[in-house]
């Protein structure tokens, strides 16, 4: 594992594959409970129900079907984001390459719209794995980028119940996690991936935790008030990644958000049409990086507070019906 790297032990009967420190338990008798990790961590356990020759030999299979349904999930997923880098010395940029080179040995396509005013940047994403890499043409802020982003991904993505995946390039470890989302995502027609809470706590910094853990309450509770159900208001809205089945782009495309709630209320709007929107827990880790340049940092946090107070009265206001 990499220095600096929380060191987690996963009971499994394969290592887990998401930079932390993985082991293999002893193989169960005939009878008895095994153990295999969720996306929450906690362990779905099944019966074995042969003797432990039998689970010796019926385990290949057991491993290839797990292969080929997260295979499978893979494929059908493309992801989208935006860019902006006025140096290769950025942090983010650094944490985009990184991404793009977990993508791409994942086997994920990624789309990227950048706006950095070097072709020698677009050049960097396009070697570091990206599937397709565009100038920004459309003009405006983060959400015509995306917007944009999300074109070239429906076009890529050929299929209408093709998972569009939304993230900011430097969270790289969604790389890794997208496959199990789509995996999780039955039933769904739009899911929010949500941070689970000790990692957040572990890898973000101090005073974004604080704020961004209050303000997803204040819109779960305002969901709530609103009429809407657990499933669907209880998200994590600040976090930013998200994802869409391809037919449901326009809902995003129509949208004329400026910043963030280019991403967030077409959510809402996806509520208020009827669509299944639902959250699934990632063991997502934040770069350390980014935590050693923000915390105690009076920019980043003015910064959060900032997004605050633009995002949310216009996702409270969606959610009441007045601007969705």
């Amino acid at each position: 594992r990499r220095s600096g790297a929380p060191s987690v032990r996963c009971d499994s009967f394969e290592t887990c594959g998401h930079r932390v420190a993985g082991r293999r338990t002893r193989r169960a008798a005939a009878g008895q409970l095994c153990s295999r990790p969720t996306l929450k961590g906690r362990p779905i356990r099944f019966f074995l129900r042969g003797s432990p020759a039998q689970d010796r030999r019926d385990q290949p299979a057991r491993m290839a079907l797990l292969a080929t349904s997260s295979a499978s999930a893979q494929q059908n997923l493309v992801v989208f984001t935006c860019t902006f880098y006025a140096t290769t010395n950025d942090v983010r940029f650094k944490c985009c390459v990184e991404f793009l080179q977990r993508a791409k040995a994942s086997g994920a396509r990624v789309v990227v719209v950048d706006a950095s005013p070097s072709d020698n940047i677009r050049e960097w994403l396009r070697s570091a794995g990206a599937h397709r890499v565009v100038k920004q043409t459309a003009s405006g802020k983060k959400g015509a980028a995306l917007r944009e982003a999300l074109g070239h991904a429906v076009d890529v993505a050929r299929d209408d119940a093709c998972w569009l995946c939304w993230q900011e390039a430097e969270k790289f470890d969604m790389a890794r996690l997208w496959k199990d989302v789509a995996a999780a995502s039955n039933g769904l027609d739009v899911v929010v991936p949500a941070r689970e809470p000790k990692l957040f706590a572990a890898t973000y910094p101090e005073e974004q935790v604080h704020s961004e853990s209050f303000a997803n309450a204040y819109v779960s509770l305002a969901a709530k008030a609103a009429g809407f159900s657990d499933a669907s208001s209880k998200l994590d809205w600040h976090f930013g990644p998200f994802a869409l089945r391809a037919k449901h782009a326009p809902l995003w495309l129509s949208h004329r958000g400026e910043l963030w709630d280019a991403q967030v209320v077409p959510i809402v709007s996806a509520m208020r049409a009827g669509l299944a929107v639902g959250g699934v827990e990632v063991p997502f880790v934040a770069p350390l990086s980014m935590k050693a340049e923000e915390e105690d940092n009076l920019v980043f946090v003015q910064k959060r507070l900032d997004q605050i107070n633009f995002l949310d009265p216009k996702v409270i206001s969606a959610l009441k019906g007045e601007g969705a």
